[in-house]
């Protein structure tokens, strides 16, 4: 797993490849590989997160940890990523020329759940969108260099079936057009707010995949995201005190018994 603090690099290995013979091809190859890309790594641009849209998407990407600055109306900078909630692409109808120029001189936006008719007030290039039903698609991975990097079907998952408007036209899509780029855009239409997963339960595998997708495309963009993960390396826990730190910072969701997918079922 890597984690990026600023312009530094922190890469966990989860295999232990000291006690390993000089002959065990997995361990060289491992090794060799992370050595390699330590030594090559230069650090991406790290960008601000600058949001308009529904309160609820607000309030999402915050508890993932990705900061976001809510957007007033200035005039953006090359060093911010515009994220559009649904109701955004109304508020942003007279900014659309200066976001235009913005995204030309190499601007970054990641709407969240649009349809047509907001998409095509705020963007430049005109969107075509079907409203279809959405369970699942396939499609091949995503180049390295991509936004959509590291992005899989299993992101795109919905454990009950919706009707959703579909990017057909006017980009290039993923899959059934659940996910797609126009340029400097990324239109993803599966929003993790969307999918409340207390009852039924089993829609708690779609928020969570989805919460990954949207993540995943933010960091992609270089939109900066905390967690405690590196901070509680120089803290360890008090075993006499009955803490659960471990409940904060790390799930977007309470887990419960039966639920928490590494304890009970080793995933």
């Amino acid at each position: 797993m890597e984690y990026r603090e600023g312009k530094g690099l922190v890469i966990f290995c989860q295999m232990d490849v000291t006690g390993r013979s000089e002959s065990d091809p997995a361990a060289t190859a491992l090794t060799r590989n992370i050595l390699r890309y330590a030594s090559t790594w230069k650090p991406s641009p790290l960008r601000t997160a600058v949001y308009v849209g529904d309160a609820a998407g607000k309030a999402h990407l915050e508890q993932a940890g990705v900061p976001v600055a809510a957007h007033n109306g200035a005039a953006l900078s090359p060093d911010e990523v515009l994220v559009v909630g649904a109701g955004g692409g109304e508020q942003l109808t007279d900014s659309a020329p200066a976001i235009a120029a913005w995204l030309k001189d190499g601007g970054h936006v990641l709407a969240l759940g649009l349809d047509e008719a907001e998409a095509n007030t705020l963007l430049p290039a005109q969107i075509s969108m079907k409203k279809a039903e959405h369970i699942a698609t396939c499609f091949d991975p995503p180049a390295f260099a991509s936004a959509l990097a590291g992005v899989g079907p299993s992101d795109v998952h919905s454990h009950t079936p919706r009707d959703l408007p579909l990017v057909s036209g006017g980009a290039t899509v993923l899959g059934d057009g659940v996910v797609a780029t126009a340029g400097n855009v990324v239109l993803c239409q599966m929003v993790p707010w969307e999918y409340k997963y207390t009852s039924p339960q089993y829609l708690k595998r779609t928020f969570r995949r989805t919460s990954c997708l949207v993540t995943r495309l933010l960091a992609n963009m270089g939109a900066q995201g905390t967690t405690p993960v590196l901070a509680r390396f120089s803290s360890p826990v008090d075993a006499g005190m009955a803490e659960k730190r471990w409940l904060d910072g790390l799930y977007l969701d309470q887990p419960e018994e039966w639920d928490h997918p590494y304890r009970f079922f080793r995933w």
